[in-house]
């Protein structure tokens, strides 16, 4: 009987699990399912700001046949008003990064995502990106731990 290390075994145990966890119809690699933001940072002149803290949400559903639906809700700020959008769309996967095409005009269109593993919640989507000096910064988290499962 062969013996194999604890390296070997945990190494196949993820490969399984991720493979588990993937989609065969969808347009990547990248596991489909939804992600809402478990980060959400601003930063501009007038200092940054905790978007979760302040009431603003961002969900995001990768479908197997590429299509996004979702929400994104922005709180209001002393400088602007609510903004709310619709995250209908398409998506794509080119090596690890997420790009999204959507009517909405919103930074989730503009900003890439890196897709990343985290130990404890999984594949996550990590975007960083300015816009007229103000820089974003969002993580997306699945849902559930295995969004596709």
């Amino acid at each position: 009987m062969p013996r194999f290390s604890v390296k070997s075994t945990l190494v196949l145990a993820f490969a399984v699990s991720a493979a588990a966890c993937g989609d065969a119809n969808a347009p990547t690699g990248i596991p489909v399912g939804n992600y809402t933001a478990i980060s959400f940072v601003t930063t501009g002149s007038s200092g940054q700001r905790d978007e979760l803290a302040a009431g603003s949400t961002l969900n995001l559903n990768l479908a197997s046949n590429g299509t996004t639906s979702g929400h994104l809700h922005i709180a209001a700020s002393a400088s602007s008003p609510v903004f709310d959008a619709d995250m209908a769309g398409t998506w794509r996967e080119d090596g690890s990064v997420v790009t999204v095409s959507q009517e909405a005009d919103t930074f989730v269109k503009n900003m890439p995502f890196t897709l990343s593993f985290d130990p404890a919640k999984g594949w996550i989507l990590v975007g960083e990106k300015s816009f007229d000096s103000v820089l974003i910064q969002v993580t997306l988290a699945p849902t559930a731990a295995c969004p596709a499962c």
